[in-house]
């Protein structure tokens, strides 16, 4: 709307103008001065120009040649041409009415008469069309209506700017009165609303003049209404043209056509709400929408689109709040119902990146970064054509000028008609998903077969028509393929599919590279390759190629996806052929919804669907009609919607123009999955998908941060500990500040806190156990108490969540009975408690039960095999075998009176009796089981199994595992040099260890002995080697001839290999002959001299024998006791029990 300053600027124009045409009311014509030309050629001159330039000007040139002319004989002749050139062209209606006011000084007062009536009869020619229209009648209407307010806008202009200035004779009011008349003829005679671009053009233009000042908005009048009266109040010198009557009878007309239209409006609204209820009513019945329903429902939306428009523009100019319409969510009238805005689902907006549509940043580099082919590839092989202006001079120039605006604006012009066509599918699918919403609730029953989905809306103007949208890059044809020589062109052969042998085979070997490509990187580099051997023949192949994606290979979808996109800014063809191909895939597979074989195919055609939607390729509202064709056939398309949502659905949720109409989409979903009856597949199928696209927020994880000595424990046990650092960790343990509480409470919850731990590190911590309570044995005695309080809280609580946490710690329990940390007794109390804890009876029977023991949990016996796998192979003689092997029976009676074994858990236990004892027959059945019990109770020499008290276990037998010390040839150098290294600083520091004084002089007197048997022993064996030295050198040689090795089928004793019976010694006697050796067998009587030397050769060397035998055991025997002593030493009590 014009405002107060507007009008004040050409307030002098206006008021000088109305001067002239009062003072030529009452004055004679005027004659300008010199000589009038009377002739017809420059009249006809004057009326072309008028005709032609009334709106363009100049004025000066026209006023001239009207003053150089009689003008009185060609008045009627005048007012044609003024009224022609007010209607034709476009200029400025400014410029119309200066030259009218100055032919009105001339042909007064006849010339203003005439023009008013003329110009009145343009303005109330009818809009209504009498005669009929042909086939395209309704877009020759809309041509015409088009016409005809072009040419009524400029005549409205330029009689309005009359009646201000004064153009009627009887003043400023009968003029202000002919334009409401007018007016009020436009809006009465306009049930179409069809002038509403009319009043708009006069409102902007007029506003001020003719309604008065604007009044202030509520907004305006709370904040600074004086402010506002300010600005539209008038200057002193300017005063109001139009009375104020007529201006408050103007503004009555205006507010009255308003509030007229808004319920026009509304009222179309709600029929189009009604139209649009029953079109899906018939859609559900009938599976598709009849043209000529549909054809009538698009009319009724383009006219309620027109019409908001205009009543949106009007109610700006007149400063008046816009018609609030009524949808589907807020009516409840005709039958439709009031449906809930709320939702039941919040969409997250935030996301690891901004705006929250991608997972991560790679993954949008992925999807928005496209390579831009123009900058790689020629623009011919592209098919872009340079837009070159002609630079001609004179009308040709001008022409071409004139055309290539006209083309640009007939783009502009289809573009803009594509957008609006968009537009009004979106709104058409919002209310259909709002119409979805009514009978979400209601279980469906499952819909007929569809033989024809009614898809091609969603293929029409979204995918197939996306090319008529791009004028700038059209369809090319083979002339813009790359250019070829003429003489290659005639001598190639041309192939079946149209491209040459030599580009088809890089084509070929291309297509063969595609299913390869796995990275972005290959895929960029493909499309420009194939943008070189553009042509259409070869997009034709490609697309084809892309259509018959294997069903299996899924993961390609992304990447042709990719491909498909970076070739589709400048060949839209390929794009629209490749979305041609995937809808006509799915209106099969959606008849076919009942072949479970083509589930695969299913799946790769809503994936790849998917993928195009995520590369903008495919509009995003097209995959929005492909999820409402799967909603409404719910049951037999769960799998699609899954699958759907899981590809795209994150996007759709979170892009602007989708994020909406998504949303209402997916609370249908889970409206549907909550009222049909689903099996447990489905269900879990439409949770993942649901929670995939729409993830739960996540909180973050809070770190918990350790001072530096804590954390310094932390890293030795869990980072650094293995069989090769133990002797290094052990150390730098020990170093520590044990006597600070708080160092001491971390390092023990470190030991005990053992599934913290690696499994395979945790005999390294028992060894380290075992190190430490040589230096701090209440450290010990506190981890193994901690262990078993560990294990008994376990057992009273038996929390599924931490039974691999008690797994560890029985583990951890074997590997501190294997390095001597503790006996046997405590291993038995945790294997007997296994069975018995928890329960009244002691002993195993059918139908037992325990609120933590129960019949089906067979928890317990993974952690006896656990136990045992650990340490039961060291229960192997004496009376721990016989208490392991009671245990054994006990624990198949415990097992066979529970339910039936798992598999894993039968195996476990079977590999576990087999290795501790492979010989003992395992119980299956209960009467099995139960007399091996009864026969342990018969004998009378069972066990309760908390072993003996009296400490004989035979520990002596029981040897450290061999990995509790290192191998000094595993070690590397650098490894031993920084042994050294440490070995040098322990050697400096003060081990202090607290003794009683009778140990300290038992140590002593230990060593003095030791000392002695040193020197005996050393002694005894040289008195001995010497003894033995004389022997050999004082003996004379019996045999100076080698004696060959003969092989005989019974073994000998050396030469006399056996005594007969009577009295005899067989002898071998060695002979030559003949230069050959032989062999004869002798009897020699015993009491002979050489059968006696022999005998006591024999006899000597027995003796020799069993003398240095008796000396090894002596040396075992000792190494053995000073073994002893060092364990005794660190602390370790030992027990002996002799069987």
């Amino acid at each position: 709307m014009s405002t107060t300053s507007d009008y004040v600027a050409k307030f002098p124009r206006r008021r000088g103008l109305s001067d002239t045409v009062q003072k030529y009311w009452l004055d004679e014509p005027r004659r300008p001065s010199g000589a009038l030309d009377s002739s017809l050629k420059k009249h006809t001159t004057l009326l072309n120009k008028l005709r032609s330039t009334l709106l363009v000007g100049p004025a000066d040139a026209l006023v001239k040649d009207i003053d150089g002319l009689t003008l009185s004989k060609y008045l009627e002749e005048i007012v044609a041409a003024v009224v022609e050139g007010s209607s034709k062209g476009k200029g400025d209606p400014e410029i119309a009415v200066d030259i009218i006011v100055h032919l009105h000084t001339r042909l007064t007062p006849d010339f203003l008469p005439l023009t008013h009536q003329a110009l009145l009869a343009v303005l109330s020619s009818s809009n209504a069309v009498s005669a009929t229209y042909g086939k395209d009648g309704e877009k020759d209407k809309e041509r015409e209506d088009k016409e005809r307010l072009a040419k009524q806008r400029l005549v409205l202009r330029i009689v309005a700017e009359l009646a201000i200035v004064g153009a009627w004779p009887e003043g400023a009011n009968k003029g202000a009165t002919e334009v409401g008349k007018v007016l009020k003829g436009l809006m009465t005679g306009d049930p179409q609303y069809t002038n509403l671009p009319l009043l708009s053009t006069f409102l902007k233009h007029f506003g001020r003049a003719y309604l008065g000042s604007r009044p202030a908005s509520e907004s305006e009048a709370t904040s600074g209404e004086a402010n506002v009266r300010e600005k539209d109040e008038l200057t002193a010198d300017v005063i109001e043209l139009v009375p104020a009557e007529v201006q408050k009878k103007m503004r009555e007309l205006f507010e009255g056509y308003f509030n007229t239209a808004s319920k026009t409006l509304i009222k179309g609204q709600i029929k189009l709400l009604e139209q649009d209820k029953r079109n899906h009513e018939a859609y559900i019945k009938s599976g598709e929408i009849f043209e000529d329903r549909q054809q009538a429902y698009e009319k009724m939306t383009r006219a309620v689109e027109r019409l908001t428009t205009g009543i949106n523009a009007l109610a700006d100019l007149l400063s008046l709040p816009r018609p609030t319409l009524p949808t589907a969510a807020t009516l409840s009238k005709s039958g439709l119902q009031i449906v809930e805005s709320a939702s039941s689902f919040t969409v997250r907006e935030d996301g690891l990146i901004s705006g929250g549509i991608w997972d991560d940043e790679e993954e949008q580099r992925f999807y928005e970064r496209l390579i831009d082919l123009k900058e790689v590839v020629p623009s011919g092989l592209l098919g872009i054509k340079d837009d070159k202006r002609p630079t001609g001079k004179g009308d040709e120039a001008i022409k071409a000028s004139g055309d290539a605006e006209a083309a640009d604006e007939q783009d502009d012009g289809q573009g803009q008609l594509s957008l609006e066509a968009q537009r009004a599918e979106e709104e058409v699918l919002r209310r259909q998903v709002e119409q979805m919403e009514l009978n979400a609730d209601v279980p469906t029953e499952p819909a007929q077969p569809i033989e024809s989905i009614d898809m091609a809306r969603t293929a029409s103007n979204s995918t197939v028509g996306s090319a008529v949208t791009r004028p700038d890059l059209a369809t090319m044809d083979d002339d813009t393929s790359a250019p070829t020589a003429p003489s290659e062109t005639i001598t190639s052969i041309t192939e079946d599919d149209g491209l040459q042998s030599g580009p088809a085979a890089r084509l070929t070997a291309l297509f063969a590279a595609l299913p390869e490509a796995n990275n972005r990187e290959v895929v960029d580099k493909l499309a420009v390759e194939f943008a070189f051997l553009n042509s259409k023949a070869a997009r034709k192949r490609l697309i084809k190629f892309i259509g018959e994606v294997p069903k299996q290979r899924t993961d390609l979808l992304p990447h042709y996806a990719r491909f498909v996109a970076t070739l589709d800014k400048y060949m839209p063809d390929v794009g629209a052929g490749v979305l041609e191909i995937l809808d006509e895939e799915l209106r099969y597979l959606q008849r076919k919804k009942m072949v479970r074989e083509l589930d695969s195919v299913r799946l790769k055609n809503v994936r790849f669907y998917g993928e195009l939607v995520k590369f903008k390729v495919a509009k995003p509202y097209t995959i929005l009609h492909v999820l409402k064709v799967f909603l409404d056939d719910f049951r037999f398309n769960v799998e699609n919607i899954s699958n759907l949502l899981e590809t795209c659905g994150r996007f759709l949720l979170r892009f602007e123009g989708t994020a909406e109409t998504a949303k209402r989409m997916v609370e249908i979903m889970r409206r549907k999955q909550g009222t049909q009856h689903l099996d447990n597949r489905q269900q879990v199928m439409l949770e993942n998908a649901f929670y995939m696209c729409n993830p739960p927020k996540r909180v973050a994880r809070e770190v918990v941060e350790l001072p530096p000595m804590h954390s310094f424990i932390q890293h030795l046990l869990h980072d650094v500990l293995m069989k090769r650092t133990l002797d290094k960790v052990l150390k730098l343990l020990r170093k520590l500040h044990w006597e600070d509480t708080e160092t001491y409470d971390f390092i023990l919850s470190s030991f005990t806190n053992i599934w913290e731990i690696k499994f395979g590190n945790i005999p390294y911590l028992a060894a380290l156990v075992y190190d430490l309570q040589r230096y701090r044995p209440e450290f010990a005695i506190a981890v193994v108490d901690q262990v078993m309080e560990d294990i008994r809280i376990g057992a009273e609580e038996n929390i599924f969540k931490f039974n691999q946490r008690r797994i560890s710690t029985m583990k951890y329990l074997g590997e501190l009975y294997m390095y001597r940390v503790m006996n046997a007794s405590v291993v038995f109390e945790v294997l007997w408690s296994l069975i018995t804890f928890g329960h009244a009876e002691p002993m195993p029977f059918p139908g037992r039960d325990s609120p933590i023991d129960a019949v089906d949990d067979l928890f317990r016996v993974r952690l006896a095999c656990t136990l045992l796998d650990t340490c039961g192979a060291c229960f192997d003689k004496g009376s721990q075998a016989r208490k392991l092997d009671h245990f054994l029976v006990v624990l198949q009676l415990y097992t066979v009176c529970k339910a039936e074994l798992p598999m894993d858990v039968d195996f476990m236990l079977t590999d576990t009796l087999d290795a501790l004892r492979p010989k003992m027959t395992h119980l299956k059945t209960l009467a099995e089981a139960a007399a091996a019990v009864d026969e342990i109770v018969a004998t009378g020499d069972q066990d309760n199994g908390y072993g003996s008290d009296d400490g004989s276990d035979h520990e002596n037998d029981r040897q450290a595992p061999a990995d509790d010390k290192l191998d000094n040839n595993e070690e590397d150098p650098l490894e031993a040099e920084d042994h050294r290294d440490d070995d040098g600083e322990d050697e400096d520091d003060n081990v202090v260890l607290i003794r009683a004084d009778h140990d300290i002089k038992d140590d002593e007197q230990n060593q003095e002995e030791q000392q002695a048997f040193d020197r005996e022993f050393a002694k005894l064996l040289a008195d001995t080697t010497d003894t033995r030295t004389q022997q050999r050198k004082a003996a004379p040689p019996i045999f100076d001839t080698a004696v060959p090795l003969i092989r005989r089928n019974k073994p000998d004793e050396g030469k006399s290999s056996k005594e007969d019976g009577d009295g005899r010694m067989q002898f071998t006697l060695l002979s030559k002959k003949g230069g050959r050796q032989q062999i004869r067998s002798l009897e020699i009587p015993i009491d002979s001299n050489i059968a006696m030397n022999s005998r006591s050769y024999q006899a000597q060397s027995k003796a020799e024998q069993e003398q240095l035998k008796r000396l090894v055991l002596q040396n075992e025997r000792r190494l053995e006791r000073s073994e002893i002593q060092e364990i005794e030493t660190r602390g370790v009590r030992l027990r002996f029990a002799h069987s």
